[in-house]
């Protein structure tokens, strides 16, 4: 079963133990007055022998920092986005 976790002090002790951090994008809805919005959403997941680990940032540019502060961390971190790429590496 995955878990979400809302903390990124706390998914980055996590990431120390996992074998892979995957990065993607993806879409989440929100209730609003007049429905339902949809909002692009930054992924990222790491897998640990046990459990899948997620967290979700709404701030995408936030997201990236994260991930760039986990290179040092995560063994593999795989970028499943192209747009992504980029902005990660460079």
């Amino acid at each position: 079963m995955p878990k979400e976790v809302k903390d990124p002090e706390e998914f980055r002790k996590i990431a120390q133990r996992a074998r892979e951090c995957r990065v993607k994008l993806g879409v989440r809805r929100i209730k609003t007055e007049e429905g339902t919005k949809r909002i692009q959403v930054l992924k990222v997941k790491a897998r640990t022998p046990s459990y899948l680990y997620t967290i979700v940032f709404e701030d995408i540019d936030k997201g990236i920092e994260f991930v760039k502060s986990l290179k040092d961390v995560c063994k593999n971190i795989v970028i499943l986005d192209a747009e992504l790429e980029p902005k990660i590496k460079g």
